[in-house]
């Protein structure tokens, strides 16, 4: 190994001769040296020399090569060190690594499931296949949230033109105004990453698609996805909060028919609310622009965190982001009468809020 600090940290002076390495109190490590030029020793650590050319090296500075030792495997345990070959996949066209460089150091900041590196999450992303179809205000900036981030194919599903009514931050721009919705969202992804493969996924099976827009009705959404075992995420704005999430992953999650199941219980007429906003016409729906903003990038958020292979939030729950500002996240059961994870006896049961 050839060890480097995490070029995220901030290097932050306590004293001539101690230095703390990083500000949140969960990670950020001190270190107190017995002289203030031996604080140098961190600067051999930049990936360049392998563990034993730094206790030599350290040597010069007046440390001993216990010491030198001592220091790098205090930050090791800290996760505060890294082989600078596990930061960015080596393949990386060199543009793509420019572009990607804060990413990567922003991802070794974070564990990764199975102790993935952020060359292994960034592989991943660009492997990564994510149908985004729907319509309304989030669609494009969640897909640009998505390629800038590393997601390698992107297919965007939408009709229409688009409307001054569709343009949002990080989306569409004024001049997209009467152009294709579809054709638009995709030059809204390469105008960030470039190197993206925005078109038809031409059948290929995405490894997410994300419904951005009211809920069509739930039954056959859910079997549409549950009869493809596709993973699913739904995101949609009602009343002016944006609602992100169940995230489905068919077999294992709580899916969209148990939510439907849940609220008829509550609800006799909910089938027919149910109806008629799965067929309302095409409106813009009203939210505030920071909740439009902070529900398209937490929607990117929890795609991404399936991507990368983790458990977002949205699994068994939706999260509700709201003017005030609050969010607010709604735990969902599976439903005893669905048999989507196995029928009654898989733990399914009533609705409940955190």
């Amino acid at each position: 190994m050839r060890p480097k600090l995490l070029p995220a940290l901030r290097r932050l002076w306590r004293a001539p001769a101690t230095v703390q390495l990083g500000v949140d109190p969960a990670r950020a490590v001190t270190l107190q040296f017995s002289e203030p030029r031996m604080v140098k020793v961190l600067d051999l650590l930049d990936g360049s020399r392998t563990e034993a050319a730094v206790a030599s090296d350290a040597t010069l500075l007046g440390m001993s090569e216990t010491q030198a030792r001592q220091v790098m495997r205090t930050l090791r345990a800290a996760g505060l060190v890294i082989d600078p070959r596990a930061l960015l996949p080596a393949d990386l066209p060199e543009h793509s690594r420019r572009r990607l460089e804060a990413e990567a150091s922003a991802l070794s900041l974070r564990r990764q499931p199975s102790d993935a590196s952020p060359a292994d999450a960034l592989r991943r992303r660009r492997s990564a296949k994510v149908l985004i179809s729907g319509r309304g205000r989030m669609v494009a900036p969640i897909a640009a949230l998505l390629g800038s981030a590393g997601v390698g194919r992107i297919e965007i599903d939408v009709r229409g033109v688009v409307t001054r009514a569709d343009l949002a931050l990080g989306g569409l721009l004024p001049e997209d105004v009467g152009r294709p919705r579809a054709i638009a969202a995709a030059d809204a992804v390469r105008r960030v990453a470039p190197e993206v493969d925005v078109a038809s996924l031409r059948g290929a099976e995405p490894d997410l698609a994300v419904l951005v827009g009211t809920p069509r009705p739930a039954p056959l959404t859910a079997l549409a996805h549950a009869y493809r075992r596709r993973p699913h995420l739904t995101v949609w704005l009602r009343d002016g909060v944006a609602v992100i999430g169940p995230l489905v992953r068919p077999g294992e999650t709580p899916c969209l028919q148990c939510l439907d199941l849940h609220r008829r219980s509550r609800d006799a007429l909910w089938p027919a609310i149910a109806a008629q906003l799965g067929t309302y016409p095409d409106h813009t729906e009203p939210a505030e622009a920071g909740v439009v903003g902070a529900g398209s990038t937490l929607a990117a958020m929890h795609a991404l965190c399936h991507v990368d292979g983790g458990q977002p939030d949205s699994i068994g729950g939706t999260i509700e982001v709201s003017a005030e500002p609050r969010v607010r996240r709604r735990s969902w059961a599976p439903h005893p009468q669905c048999g989507c994870i196995g029928g009654p006896e898989s733990g399914g049961g009533q609705w409940r809020g955190d």
